[in-house]
């Protein structure tokens, strides 16, 4: 009977301490600055000037960012309000570094980012059997009823 609650403990104990190892770490605000920096400045042609910029951008809406979901007072709605601000605010701090063609490229970047991220959390759904997987509606009639 000991042998196997000891076992139960290290089998629960185990799991957790994977789940735990599995979660990713969040880099440094720094090193997501300079990393985003650095796309930004191949995918749309940045002089260093606007790099230089574009870092200091970067880092400050990094930093922020940190502090909102490091809040513990906060609900997550109240989180997702203020980092869809910060998100505006980073926004429209590039409209003013970039050139008009630059911007776009922006967009249209950040567009196809937004489509993968939802086409992989539609996936993983689906993988779950999460929401919008179960048929709505009666299901089909068999053609020896009719």
């Amino acid at each position: 009977m000991k042998t196997l609650i000891l076992a139960l403990t290290l089998l629960i104990g185990g799991s957790a301490m994977a789940q735990q190892q599995a979660k990713k770490e969040r880099k440094p605000a720094e090193e997501r600055a300079t990393n985003s920096s650095q796309k930004m400045k191949t995918k749309l042609g940045l002089d260093d000037a606007q790099t230089t910029k574009i870092h200091d951008i970067n880092l400050g809406i990094a930093q922020k960012n940190d502090a909102i979901r490091d809040n513990t007072a906060l609900t997550r709605e109240q989180k997702m309000a203020q980092l869809k601000e910060t998100q505006n605010s980073r926004n429209a701090q590039y409209k003013e570094v970039l050139t008009s063609d630059q911007y776009a490229k922006y967009e249209a970047w950040e567009k196809e980012k937004r489509e993968k991220m939802q086409a992989k959390h539609a996936e993983k759904q689906g993988a779950k059997g999460g929401k919008g997987t179960k048929p709505t509606g009666p299901p089909p009639a068999d053609e020896d009823e009719l």
